[in-house]
């Protein structure tokens, strides 16, 4: 199978990908196929969740996970305005993973692509709606997962993909849909990628977000809010919890911005975070002198 990535007119990097088939399926497999996908674009939601379950627990057709990958494949790349769409193909994504049945793993690599177009992407959806949201979140959890999942076997996939999403954030002539996919998808990587790829990095990236408050709300807030939990899921782990004052409170402005810690100082969790950052900082700097 080969891959190569095309321009689309959204700003995005959608991928095209190529796949050789080495095999000729049987009657009863194209049969299946061709049944599968015509009710994944049923307009009745029972019908393509009555198809997704099925290739998620279907034995026997193995054969089939590389026409499906290609399916989640062409759908993105066609249907970056169709939210609905969108979410089927994902929906397909998850259950080619999940299926008990099948040996994903040399596909998994295949459709980081379409995934990453769902986290990322200028704009999913028709101007204005706000459920690009959900698919975003969705998207990044699956991109998550299989970096866990395979990142043994595939030991440059969560570097590769928290760099193209490192990009995206820091990019500031990017939308803010896209740095709002890209702080979800470091976030979902881990408390790690959280410390060294996003935390050094709040302080500035809040400065060009407290401009953007005041001309486009819901996005900046919607960022604001991956911001937080992205400390809060920092702080899931660490135990202990320091004082809510005002030096505290600076300290923690110093790493994130004024606004961000105003946020954070206002949170139940407000003592554990603090101590996670001041930790996290620590860590950091013991690193880079060792």
């Amino acid at each position: 199978a080969g891959v190569k990535r095309q321009n689309t007119s959204n700003g995005a990097d959608a991928v095209e990908t190529i796949l050789e088939v080495k095999h000729v399926l049987s009657k009863e497999l194209q049969l299946y196929y061709e049944c599968i996908t015509e009710s994944l674009r049923s307009s009745d939601s029972v019908v393509r969740a009555t198809a997704v379950s099925s290739i998620a627990a279907d034995a026997g057709i193995h054969q089939l996970v590389t026409y499906f990958v290609q399916y989640v494949a062409t759908t993105v790349k066609s249907n970056l305005r169709n939210v609905d769409t969108l979410t089927t193909a994902l929906a397909v994504a998850r259950a080619v993973r999940t299926n008990p049945h099948l040996f994903v793993e040399p596909y998994m690599h295949q459709l980081i692509p379409s995934l990453l177009t769902c986290v990322v992407s200028r704009q999913l959806g028709e101007p204005g709606s706000s459920a690009h949201w959900a698919l975003r979140d969705n998207a990044a959890e699956q991109v998550s997962e299989i970096c866990k999942q395979f990142g043994h076997v595939y030991h440059t996939l969560q570097p590769r993909v928290a760099r193209t999403l490192l990009r995206a954030f820091l990019d500031p002539t990017k939308p803010l849909s896209t740095h709002y996919g890209a702080i979800t998808g470091l976030s979902a990587l881990g408390t790690s990628v959280i410390r060294v790829l996003l935390l050094p990095n709040m302080r500035t990236y809040m400065a060009l977000l407290d401009v953007e408050m005041e001309k486009q709300e819901e996005e900046a807030r919607m960022c604001q809010n991956a911001l937080v939990r992205a400390l809060k899921k920092l702080a899931e782990h660490y135990e202990d919890e320091v004082g809510l004052s005002h030096m505290q409170k600076h300290k923690l402005a110093e790493v994130v911005g004024t606004t961000l810690a105003g946020v954070v100082y206002e949170d139940p969790q407000a003592g554990k975070i603090m101590g996670a950052v001041a930790a996290a900082v620590a860590e950091t700097k013991l690193s880079n002198q060792s």
